[in-house]
């Protein structure tokens, strides 16, 4: 039963770095393609000083794209995780705050220039679920992992992508009046 209980949380932890690792590596390559409206969007949540901007986001797609791709190929384990799950949990400050402030109308940035989103707390929520799927890879890992382990983690971390994109299709849509 023991060994059930750890095959089921590598899976997890395989599912959440996949999982995470793709939406990273997406987001990043979409802000590389529209780099040039990046630092607008940055200064849009009016957290940073002026002269931070830039420079942010001159770092934020490649910090996404190398992250995202650290979590994929699991070579850095628990530390490419925990990275993963501060980057997730400042992006969803940066967005209570803003929504704290009142501010719900500008662009989240996520990086799906198709789907202009706004901040609400569904957003924070979901980078919350994100986090969340990160931390089985925080504890203690198995040394081996079996072929079937990898396939049903690898198998269950592309659903919950697939899962992610509908759901943020779904919240992208405009609702009729």
């Amino acid at each position: 039963m023991a060994e059930l209980g750890q095959e089921l949380a590598t899976s997890l932890a395989i599912a959440g770095r996949i999982c995470v690792g793709l939406i990273l590596l997406l987001a990043g390559i979409g802000k590389f393609r529209h780099w040039k409206i990046l630092s607008g969007v940055i200064a849009n949540y009016r957290l940073l000083p002026g002269f931070a901007v830039e420079p942010a986001a001159r770092l934020l797609p490649p910090l996404e794209v190398g992250l995202g791709l650290l979590l994929l190929s699991g070579l850095a384990g628990r530390p490419a995780a925990l990275a993963g799950v501060l980057l997730l949990v400042v992006f969803g400050a940066a967005m209570a705050i803003n929504l704290g402030r009142g501010r719900s109308s500008i662009d989240c940035g996520c990086g799906q220039s198709f789907l202009k989103q706004t901040l609400s707390w569904g957003l924070v929520g979901r980078n919350g679920v994100l986090a969340a799927l990160l931390v089985a890879s925080l504890g203690p890992s198995s040394a081996e992992i079996s072929v079937p382990i990898l396939a049903m983690g690898a198998c269950a971390g592309i659903g919950f992508v697939l899962l992610y994109h509908l759901i943020n299709t779904l919240a992208a849509l405009p609702r009729p009046v």
